[in-house]
């Protein structure tokens, strides 16, 4: 899936204080380690509706801490995901009578255009769910062999489901 252009990002003179986050399995702080290579993935939108306020706040704190472990010499490996199919975008694609992929594909445009005039940094992969289905069921078929997962009857997917 395509994401959005990012602009070149200059240089910045200095060195860049450690940075710490609080750590909700460890349950307190942690000093990220400055390492050469770090990774980050951030959960995308579902693209049923304009993106808002809240979408705005949450990339651009993500995008502030890519930009400083990029201004601190660290490689970033950064993926976001787009939910393209979920049920709050067959509902309104249903209320609406538009086609889900085509409503989908109209909001995911809208983001693009936000996150463009937002100045935040594209990621290096932009993956839809959709496109990941392939490798999304052989995956949770290995976690059900492995007694990890459990199917339910009656569900999508299922014999006896829809």
């Amino acid at each position: 899936m395509k994401s959005w252009t990012s602009r070149p990002v200059p240089a910045l003179p200095g060195a860049m204080p450690a940075i710490r986050l609080f750590d909700t399995a460890k349950g307190g702080e942690v000093t990220l380690q400055s390492g050469g290579e770090q990774s980050m993935y951030v959960c995308g939108i579902t693209p049923y509706d304009a993106t808002h306020m809240g979408h705005a706040a949450s990339y651009v704190a993500f995008d502030l801490l890519n930009r400083a472990w990029r201004d601190a010499g660290q490689q970033v490996s950064y993926v976001q995901n787009v939910t393209d199919v979920d049920d709050p975008l067959l509902e309104r694609a249903t209320a609406t009578g538009v086609d889900w992929q085509d409503l989908a594909a109209s909001q995911i445009e809208l983001f693009r255009t936000d996150m463009e005039a937002l100045n935040v940094l594209s990621p290096d992969h932009y993956v839809g769910a959709v496109e990941s289905v392939a490798i999304i069921v052989p995956a949770i078929e290995r976690l059900v062999r492995l007694g990890l997962a459990y199917r339910v009857p009656g569900a999508a997917g299922e014999p006896d489901g829809d």
